[in-house]
């Protein structure tokens, strides 16, 4: 928390003061001796009471005035805000999707932890579906129904190859609203060949468990990417092992490096997730860097409610418990 007027905390001095002041007199508060005829019963009656409840309204009131000494001064606190850029979900469905090294399935896996990324993006912030396989589809349109894109989560199956290249280039085309890529992009420079995106536009993240079988090869699709300035997190999903424990055998096994230099290509991250638990992990991270950011904002109005409600309080209780017969 930062202060636009710092100094107006000197205030809080002052209520500190007043506090000391009250706590000595009630310490030091004479009461005069009466004679009693039931002694036992006043002191019984004396322990059932609540000794500390007389203090509350002035506690309350103390509160109150250091509200107004916060609000005075102008707080300024990181408030999460929607950072704006539309995502693009892109999911190999290849047969190797079927393997169980990651349990129920990778595809099962996969799918959960997708639909939880789309909980915790933005409501209004646009979100896309893309599968590659035997080729890339665009499951689900830009949209910020949420449902829609739950639905088509839930409903991915499998397929035979993996034509990783194409589903990012389709997942830049339904990003940027391009049809044919190759071609200088449109709306401004491009970043220079071999150097990272710091202002992207747009970001796909992508998961694949193997290696690209065919088709545009995955650094050629990255370096579209770059150029239409889309950033691109990678998240490689599988256990390393013998490409024979697996069924889909060579093609199951991660292609590591492809992933990496894709994401560093465009300026983002690549993650390995060797098991379920970590895969959601690794996606409610991504929904936080890719759909969030802090912006300062000032609080004074917060502090100043806080202080009328204390002091409200305050009266209420006064008024009800010292007034009231």
């Amino acid at each position: 928390m930062t202060f636009l007027w710092p100094g107006a905390l000197a205030g809080l001095a002052g209520v500190a003061l007043l506090a000391a002041v009250y706590a000595r007199i009630a310490v030091r508060r004479v009461h005069p001796s009466v004679a009693h005829t039931q002694a036992p019963l006043l002191d019984s009656a004396q322990r059932g009471g609540c000794r500390l409840c007389r203090h509350l309204p002035a506690v309350l009131f103390a509160l109150a005035l250091s509200g107004l000494v916060l609000a005075a001064a102008r707080p300024v606190l990181p408030w999460p805000t929607p950072r704006g850029w539309p995502v693009a979900l892109v999911i190999d469905v290849s047969r190797s999707m079927e393997e169980n090294d990651i349990r129920p399935s990778r595809l099962a896996a996969a799918k959960a932890a997708a639909a939880e990324f789309a909980r915790g993006l933005p409501r209004t912030t646009p979100a896309a579906l893309v599968t590659f396989g035997n080729y890339a589809s665009v499951v689900v349109p830009l949209t910020t129904d949420r449902d829609r894109l739950l639905t088509g989560i839930s409903l991915l199956t499998t397929q035979l190859r993996t034509q990783l290249g194409n589903g990012l280039l389709e997942g830049i085309r339904v990003l940027t609203g391009e049809g044919a890529l190759g071609a200088a992009p449109p709306g401004g420079p491009s970043p220079a060949p071999g150097n990272p995106l710091t202002h992207p536009r747009a970001v796909v993240v992508l998961l694949s468990d193997g290696r690209a079988s065919d088709g545009i090869p995955p650094l050629e699709a990255a370096r579209e990417a770059q150029a239409r300035r889309v950033r691109v997190h990678t998240v490689g999903m599988g256990t390393f092992g013998d490409p024979t424990q697996f069924r889909s055998g060579y093609w199951g096994v991660l292609d590591e490096p492809a992933l990496r230099a894709v994401a560093d290509t465009t300026g983002g991250q690549y993650f390995h997730a060797a098991s379920a638990g970590r895969l959601r992990q690794i996606y409610r991270e991504l929904a936080r860097t890719v759909g969030w950011t802090r912006t300062s904002q000032e609080a004074s109005a917060g502090a100043a409610a806080g202080a009328l409600l204390a002091f409200l309080a305050a009266a209420a209780y006064r008024f009800r418990f010292f007034v009231l017969p």
